[in-house]
């Protein structure tokens, strides 16, 4: 077994909305994988029990990274180990800095979804995360949270929140605040001291596995960070662009199921 540690994204990588179902043969190497000793965990930027639902109806167990590597759980108890994210001042930074762009912010609690209000875009997200928003004022909502926002984003035009994301992370450059687009029509804050990256490195260190022994695989630029370290980083081969020229490795698309193609290369054939 060349990785111990498998660490995959959800939407676009493992499974995605609306349907929210994981292939059976993919479960099946996942467990394969497992039986033989190896660490399976899924990083996401979904909501923390959004995903772990996902898990659950899968009978997947272990830890689960949420919120986009700000929040890490075991997946049966809903044990928290690990908990960031961004501070007030810098959420509501971001929100004065994205201003009216014409894309409607969102922000996350610890379980709820909050939104400014109901859009196409919104009720189209809110049918791929399984929840509903409440309708609030969405900086008050952050100034409430305090400390760690889980989540800020917006939703909108594509062309808008991809035009925000390059003119904002030049402005914003080693300033707290990373902008991304995770998938189409959605805009991303996170803090960089709380990324997938980051969330990597504490789930080896916490199982005590190398991280040369770690495998991360993924289809979007906030998969970027999930990528790009002392490991093996792979990108879905219909993801995007800026994520495969940051990749050590080009898979299968999405259809041809990537998790079970890797495992099967890596771990479940020697």
């Amino acid at each position: 077994m060349k990785y111990k540690l498998f660490i995959s994204d959800y939407d676009g990588t493992l499974g995605g909305a609306p349907q929210n179902n994981i292939d059976q043969e993919t479960l099946n190497a996942i467990n394969r994988f497992v039986e033989k000793g190896g660490v399976f965990v899924v990083c996401s930027g979904r909501e923390t029990s959004s995903i772990t639902r996902i898990l659950r109806q899968h009978s997947l167990k272990g830890l689960v990274v949420s919120f986009q590597g700000a929040r890490i759980s075991d997946i049966e108890s809903g044990k928290v180990i690990f908990s960031g994210g961004l501070s007030a001042e810098k959420a509501i930074e971001a929100l004065t800095a994205v201003g009216d762009r014409g894309i409607t912010p969102i922000a996350y609690g610890e379980s709820e979804l909050y939104i400014k209000e109901r859009t196409p875009y919104v009720e189209h997200y809110e049918k791929a995360v399984g929840l509903t928003g409440i309708i609030t004022d969405i900086e008050q909502e952050v100034k409430k949270q305090g400390k760690n926002v889980s989540k800020i984003c917006w939703l909108g035009d594509n062309k808008i929140v991809n035009e925000t994301a390059d003119e904002l992370n030049k402005i914003y450059k080693n300033k707290g605040l990373k902008f991304n687009s995770g998938a189409n029509n959605l805009l991303e804050v996170i803090n960089p001291e709380f990324s997938k990256g980051v969330a990597v490195k504490f789930i080896a260190d916490y199982y005590k596995i190398p991280l040369e022994q770690v495998i991360a695989v993924g289809d979007s630029t906030n998969d970027i960070d999930l990528l790009v370290g002392p490991w093996h980083g792979v990108a879905v081969g219909d993801g995007r662009e800026e994520l495969k020229a940051v990749a050590d490795e080009i898979t299968v698309s999405f259809a041809q199921k990537p998790v079970k193609t890797l495992l099967e290369k890596y771990c479940l054939n020697d």
